[in-house]
């Protein structure tokens, strides 16, 4: 990969994440040298986050420190690291007693998204949400598929997203069947880069180019601003149909939970 590109990649992803946390009544994200620091309060370790951004930005003392701010706030978080990175990082985590989660890939892709779509189901219909009702929807899909807490997941995505100020930057849609919300997911477009967020169909409807249908959907909208570096975390599960969109692989993250934190399936 061009050296260029990953640091485009990078910046975005962190920005993208700044975008998130700042817009929660209460949330913040510092951006430092060697690390970033993102606190929503919320109740969901994931939506807590340390991520050291050079070696120098994990340490022991860095973590130290991690566990006192959040421990300030009776709040659960997340360390996350990126692999290639941190070579030696889940050794060294593991350790110190830290449990890792499940990693998940990143992709990118770079150039138009028109004319290269897989198969759509034309009868899935695809809306921009621009109004609290259907956000509201969306907060009550994420429940649903993630199992996460709707007041979190509320919080976490404000009516703030759909003002003036934030509405061309994150982007949430709703896929529908028969009239019925079956999908959702977020673009975040920023700094010349568009990254998917949340993609995710109701157990019932998967199997029925649901997501397919929804990726294809914010990849034209991300091709019609312009935004030809396209980037996402992949579960593996997730991996072959972003691969069809010609999403390739270029590291991992992982979280991991801090010591005497007993991980929970909804985590």
């Amino acid at each position: 990969m061009d050296p260029a590109i990953r640091t485009k990649l990078d910046q975005h992803l962190i920005m993208a994440k700044a975008k998130l946390f700042r817009a929660v009544a209460g949330g913040s994200c510092e951006i430092m040298r060697d690390w970033v620091r993102a606190y929503s309060g919320l109740s969901m370790p994931s939506y807590n986050i340390f991520q050291p951004r050079t070696l120098q930005g994990l340490t022991d003392d860095t973590l130290a420190d991690t566990a006192a701010f959040f421990s300030s706030y009776d709040t659960l978080y997340t360390v996350e690291l990126i692999h290639d990175r941190f070579p030696d990082g889940p050794d060294y985590l593991d350790k110190l007693g830290y449990q890792p989660l499940p990693p998940q890939m990143a992709m990118f892709s770079e150039g138009l998204h028109l004319d290269h779509s897989p198969q759509v189901n034309s009868a899935v219909m695809v809306e921009h949400i621009t109004t609290v009702p259907s956000l509201t929807a969306l907060c009550t899909l994420l429940n649903q598929v993630f199992d996460y807490s709707l007041d979190d997941v509320k919080k976490f995505f404000p009516v703030l997203h759909l003002g003036q100020d934030l509405r061309h930057t994150i982007k949430h849609y709703l896929a529908f069947l028969n009239e019925q919300p079956v999908g959702g997911g977020t673009l975040i477009c920023l700094d010349g880069v568009a990254s998917v967020w949340n993609l995710c169909t109701i157990d019932e409807f998967r199997q029925c180019g649901v997501a397919t249908t929804l990726i294809d959907h914010m990849l034209s909208d991300a091709d019609e601003y312009g935004l030809q570096l396209k980037v996402l975390y992949s579960s593996p599960q997730a991996y072959g149909l972003f691969s069809r969109f010609n999403f390739e692989i270029y590291t991992q993250r992982q979280w991991f939970l801090p010591p005497g934190l007993e991980y929970q399936e909804d985590w």
